[in-house]
């Protein structure tokens, strides 16, 4: 049987349709550009779809709200430094090695400019737009269980002393939640590698101190 509705074959000159991930993809992307240089509250969608190259009814169909594109933007930085942080929870080098190595890839993330900037953004418009300091809280909860997780191994192994993970994990990771801090209000400028260096030996040694058994 013959189809009597052929595709027709696509021109030599038409480039590759892209997928729907990689479409996705674009659009964060573009958004978290825009939320960095103007702000959540004064980037419209069709700055972000002109940005991105896409219609504004693309980007309706892929995302249910403004609110869900800074999420996925601050899901995609964490996820880039979840490997890092998941290697240095994992491995079975020596414990304040490992520690050191989940302090760096922490720092790796938090101190970064964007992360400055953008955390910098969340602070300045919470009060606005409430939800954004629960998507923050979302985008950030899976960093928190890996600094739990790599505490209760820790306890387990007789490595640090008992007591509450959570409370424990927390402490640890404001070690570096107050170089950020320091930044954000500029207290100091941002860290060069050697300070930073310095600064995990320091809150590594400063924990230690506290919590090694």
């Amino acid at each position: 049987m013959v189809d009597s509705n052929p595709v027709p074959p696509r021109g030599p000159g038409r480039p590759p349709l892209r997928s729907e991930d990689e479409t996705r993809a674009l659009i964060v992307a573009a958004a978290s550009r825009a939320f960095l240089e103007t702000g959540y509250v004064r980037t419209g969608i069709d700055t972000i779809a002109r940005d991105a190259g896409v219609s504004t009814r693309t980007i309706y169909r892929l995302f249910s709200a403004k609110e869900d594109l800074l999420k996925e933007a601050m899901e995609a930085r964490i996820d880039t430094a979840l490997g890092s942080l998941d290697a240095a929870r994992a491995a079975d080098a020596d414990p304040r090695s490992s520690l050191e190595a989940l302090l760096t890839g922490y720092a790796q993330l938090a101190l970064s400019d964007d992360a400055v900037r953008l955390t910098r953004l969340i602070a300045a418009e919470r009060q606005e737009v409430p939800t954004l300091a629960n998507s923050y809280r979302q985008a950030t909860a899976r960093i928190a269980e890996v600094f739990e997780a790599w505490v209760r191994q820790h306890q387990h192994t007789g490595f640090l002393r008992p007591g509450g993970v959570e409370t424990t994990a927390h402490l640890l990771r404001g070690t570096i939640n107050e170089a950020q801090r320091q930044i954000l209000l500029g207290l100091r400028d941002p860290f060069t590698v050697a300070e930073q260096r310095d600064w995990i030996q320091a809150s590594a040694a400063m924990f230690l101190d506290g919590f090694a058994a």
